[in-house]
């Protein structure tokens, strides 16, 4: 009888720093990593480099600008779990970080 490994799923948000727009913001860049298979995307936004917290891996502050961010990657964290449910209930093809990114 096989034993069933456990899924490990870890969501990160993060800047690229050496990657700057023209505007001096970099671009925040999104890692999933489910069961030691990374993918990475870009999410189309970006901040100041002093405003972002890498430790937390969202904006800093209390202003419109960081809580609209803030919850823009909220949302995401959990559109990403959601997919990831919908394809293990779905079971017709195995679950990669790439399927769950595309």
């Amino acid at each position: 009888m096989a034993r069933e490994e456990r899924e490990t799923m870890s969501i990160l948000f993060f800047i690229k720093k050496t990657k700057l727009l023209k505007n001096g913001e970099a671009p925040i860049c999104l890692r999933l990593t489910l069961n030691k298979q990374i993918a990475e995307i870009r999410i189309k936004r970006s901040i100041l480099v002093n405003r972002w917290s890498p430790a937390k891996g969202c904006a800093l502050g209390k202003d419109r600008v960081a809580k609209e961010l803030n919850s823009y990657l909220e949302a995401i964290r959990l559109k990403i779990h959601q997919i990831h449910r919908e394809l293990v209930l779905d079971m017709s093809a195995p679950v990669t970080a790439n399927a769950i990114l595309l």
